[in-house]
């Protein structure tokens, strides 16, 4: 078994707590090794957030971890609205709250000290036992990834490659059309300090400066091609997209009883450890209804 530190990243706010509180009892009950939970919430979303709590569970203050001159805009807190202070230098003043929770994701490096970062969302639920050294391979972290082919690849996905590209100084007319978007992610701490110097060295700023400017950003496509196309045999990873790791929903129509129960019964039976009943179907579960689906999936 490797010697890896692991660490679970779940970006949430407000409307999102039942499903994250039904996140953390997941984890708690199916993952094997006690992992590190770090939840990044707004300050206004703080006291909420600290009912989960605990000696694995640690919630931390979105603004304290973003550079002093992004702040919240008062006036429109639950709009989600965010101001860039040095924006006279691009002309960008205000940002959406969408790249600000990417910039959470992409500076995990600058506030987790643990080696393999694990990013799950708030609508992901574990429903097996889970050991996170599954992602461990000959001391090489899983990194989840897809081959593209221009045929089938989306004219976003396009967008977010073409941007990740420009970021890395990589030659836009080479097809890098890899996928790398999943609702179970991971990354090397120690790659992502490494791609902070390259952004800075590209373009003589701080890289969350540089970020802001980028009109159109998945940050996993960034971390993917950096990975992939720049650091290569050295970055540390191996490719899969096989491992059945989360079963997703992904409509945003409710599902019924026995919708749900099917569900859980095809996540079960075709071996996949976790869940994703997507936030725009507007399901929330509580503990108790979830562990009652999980149990009767089994019959």
């Amino acid at each position: 078994m490797s010697n890896f530190t692991f660490a679970f990243i779940t970006p949430s706010y407000a409307p999102d707590f039942q499903r994250c509180k039904l996140l953390c009892w997941s984890i708690k009950k199916f993952v094997s090794t006690p992992v590190k939970h770090y939840i990044i919430v707004d300050k206004q979303d703080m006291n909420l957030f600290q009912q989960l709590a605990d000696s694995n569970t640690e919630i931390l203050n979105k603004e304290n971890i973003l550079p002093s001159w992004i702040k919240r805009v008062p006036f429109a807190s639950r709009k989600n609205v965010w101001l860039n202070i040095k924006g006279y230098k691009s002309g960008i003043f205000l940002l959406r709250g969408w790249l600000v929770q990417q910039i959470v994701k992409l500076a995990a490096a600058q506030y987790v000290e643990q080696e393999v970062l694990i990013f799950v969302d708030s609508d992901v639920a574990f429903i097996d036992s889970f050991d996170v050294h599954t992602f461990i391979r000959e001391d090489k972290v899983r990194l989840f990834r897809v081959e593209h082919s221009t045929d089938n690849d989306s004219e976003t996905s396009k967008k977010w490659k073409n941007s990740a590209k420009k970021l890395l100084g990589l030659p836009l007319e080479n097809n890098y059309y890899d996928f790398y978007v999943s609702q179970i992610v991971t990354w090397r701490r120690d790659n992502l300090l490494q791609l902070y110097k390259l952004i800075e060295k590209n373009f003589q700023r701080d890289w969350i400066e540089i970020i802001l400017r980028v009109k159109d950003l998945s940050e996993y496509i960034l971390y993917g091609i950096f990975t992939n196309y720049v650091l290569g045999e050295k970055s540390g990873h191996y490719d899969d997209h096989l491992q059945k790791i989360c079963w997703c929903y992904w409509e945003e129509t409710p599902m019924s009883h026995a919708e749900l129960r099917e569900f859980f019964k095809e996540a079960q039976s075709s071996g996949h450890k976790a869940i994703m009943i997507s936030a725009k179907s507007y399901m929330d579960m509580s503990i108790e209804q979830f562990q009652n689906f999980l149990s009767s999936s089994l019959i």
